[in-house]
C-alpha cells in the first residue's frame, strides 16, 4: 500500500484506489476497536463513530475520483 501512495505522488494517478483502500483499512481498525468498552455519548466514543465516518468518506472520495 505505501508503494502505491508514493506511485501516486509521483505519477499523479491512482488517487481513487488509495482513498478506497485507506477506508478499507480504517474501518477494520475501527472495527477492531469496537470491542473495548466504551460508555454512550462520551468523547471516546464520538471517536469510534468519527471512524467509521472517516471511512465512508474516504471511500466514497475514491469512488467519485475512479468514475470521474
Amino acid at each position: 500500500m505505501v508503494i502505491l501512495a508514493v506511485m501516486a505522488m509521483i505519477v499523479g494517478k491512482y488517487h481513487g484506489i488509495n482513498a478506497v483502500l485507506f477506508g478499507i483499512v480504517f474501518f477494520i481498525f475501527t472495527y477492531r476497536d469496537k470491542n473495548k468498552p466504551s460508555p454512550g455519548l462520551t468523547a471516546a466514543y464520538s471517536l469510534h463513530l468519527s471512524g467509521y465516518e472517516a471511512g465512508i468518506i474516504a471511500i466514497a472520495y475514491g469512488l467519485f475520483r475512479s468514475f470521474e
